[in-house]
């Protein structure tokens, strides 16, 4: 677990089909695993998120090794924008957090090739055996039950400050229940379809452009405020972990 993070504000970044331009994950599993039909039932809420993982993975060859991991999706397309807006929260001393329930051996590789070498990243992680490979989810939290192997809840929660802001940018499902706790929210896909529907407050974005754009504008003219409604869901949920 990384220390918690002193600043008045912290951003909290999702990765697949948000840093990158497609959900890497879902190609990894579509290229070496077993996609169909257990995604299908994983959307039906036929399994969990965890369940679903070490379905699809547990009959890949013997050619899925970190090594191909890193060749196939190093051909993953990353938002453009993405490593401006990386650079303008260092160059500010805005701590930013990637929280991703993929995994660290393709995460890293595409950070890496697009020099962003100093990145926090909390994600899963896979344990290759003789035997096979297994995920392993570090973040897993038994008193929440989003749609997540790792909760990014709780990661997000235990590594900023209480007094902080909670910035968080993300596109799916399971970006949802970070995004509930979270003050100020940048959303496209389904995490903006689910805050419409929910009513949370949040800005949309198709690309880092456009959450540069917002967050420059909203940072210099300290507009970024806690939100009520998130406040008392983190104090709830750091008193039921």
């Amino acid at each position: 677990m990384y220390p918690l993070v002193e600043s008045t504000i912290a951003v909290f970044c999702d990765f697949d089909g948000t840093i990158t331009r497609r959900d890497v994950g879902d190609a990894m599993i579509r290229n070496f695993g077993i996609f169909e039909p257990f995604h299908t039932d994983l959307l039906a809420g036929k399994m969990t998120v965890a369940e679903y993982y070490r379905k699809a993975l547990q009959q890949a060859g013997p050619d899925f090794t970190p090594e191909t991991i890193e060749k196939f999706t190093l051909e993953m397309e990353m938002d453009a924008y993405f490593p401006v807006f990386f650079d303008y929260c260092r160059e500010h001393n805005i701590p930013l957090m990637i929280l991703s329930d993929g995994f660290q051996e393709y995460i890293q590789p595409i950070l890496l090739a697009n020099n962003i070498d100093r990145a926090h990243v909390m994600a899963n992680n896979l344990n290759f055996q003789k035997s096979g490979v297994e995920p392993i989810f570090p973040n897993a939290s038994e008193n929440c039950n989003c749609f997540c192997a790792s909760c990014k809840r709780n990661s997000m929660l235990a590594t900023a400050q209480t007094e902080a802001c909670y910035v968080y940018i993300g596109d799916g499902l399971s970006d949802t229940c970070a995004a509930s706790h979270a003050d100020v929210i940048f959303a496209k896909g389904a995490l903006a379809a689910f805050c419409n529907e929910h009513r949370i407050p949040h800005y949309t974005f198709h690309t880092f452009f456009d959450v540069l754009r917002i967050f420059k504008k909203i940072v210099m003219n300290n507009q970024i405020k806690h939100r009520r409604q998130a406040e008392l869901l983190r104090k709830k949920s750091v008193e039921i972990e």
